[in-house]
Parts: structure tokens; sequence; C-alpha cells
């Protein structure tokens, strides 16, 4: 298991680690392929302190995960009408969070099967 913030990971849903970050799909996708990206801290190793960024950076400003992580969303002509209505999606998103719209663990580890596909050593 990784620890993502306040949260425990599954290796099943991790289509990426290497020795200071890990990728996962993301439990209820705002697009489709949306994934988070976070650095990790090794059993013994010393943490480091990133300092404030800018973004949503506290809970005053929505984060919800006390880690610095990053989200990819991958954008497609015309997944929006306006360019900028997935910022408002993306609030309004957050806002309807709850374990009942979350993807299953099946789903999630089978998108995340397909994404290590991409980052396998040839």
């Amino acid at each position: 298991m990784l620890r993502f913030g306040q949260h425990l990971i599954k290796p099943s849903v991790v289509f990426l680690t290497t020795e200071l970050s890990f990728a996962l799909v993301n439990r209820r996708p705002v697009v489709p392929g949306r994934i988070l990206s976070m650095g990790i801290c090794a059993p013994g190793k010393s943490r480091r302190r990133s300092g404030r960024l800018e973004g949503q950076d506290g809970p005053e400003a929505g984060q919800t995960v006390k880690h610095v992580h990053v989200h990819v969303l991958p954008r497609r002509a015309g997944d929006f009408s306006r360019n900028d209505d997935v910022y408002e999606e993306l609030q309004r998103h957050d806002k309807e969070d709850s374990p009942d719209k979350w993807r299953t663990e099946e789903e999630m580890a089978a998108e995340a099967e397909i994404l290590k596909k991409y980052f396998q050593e040839n």
C-alpha cells in the first residue's frame, strides 16, 4: 500500500512507480483519462517538505488531500463547449463527491493495467 495524504492507495490502481514518485488512476474522473501523480517518501529516507505552491494549496483553497500532487486532465477538441468550462465542471464535480459515485476497484485496476503498458521499458 502507498500513502497519499490521509488515504491508503491499493497497488492495483497505481500504473507507475519510480524511486521518487507514483501515478494512479482517479476514482471519479471528470474527463476520461484523468490521473494523479505525486512524490513519495520511502521508509527510512528523509522527508523533504515542499514550500507553498500556487493552485489549491490548503483547505481554504479547496485542497482535500494533504499531499502535494498533480492532476492530469487529458483534453480533447470539443469536450467542453467553451474551453474554460472545464473549471466550472471541476468545481461542481468536487462538490458532488461521494463514495456511491466512485468507480469500482476493478474498473480502476483495468484502467491502470492499460496505462502500465505505456510505461514499460522495452
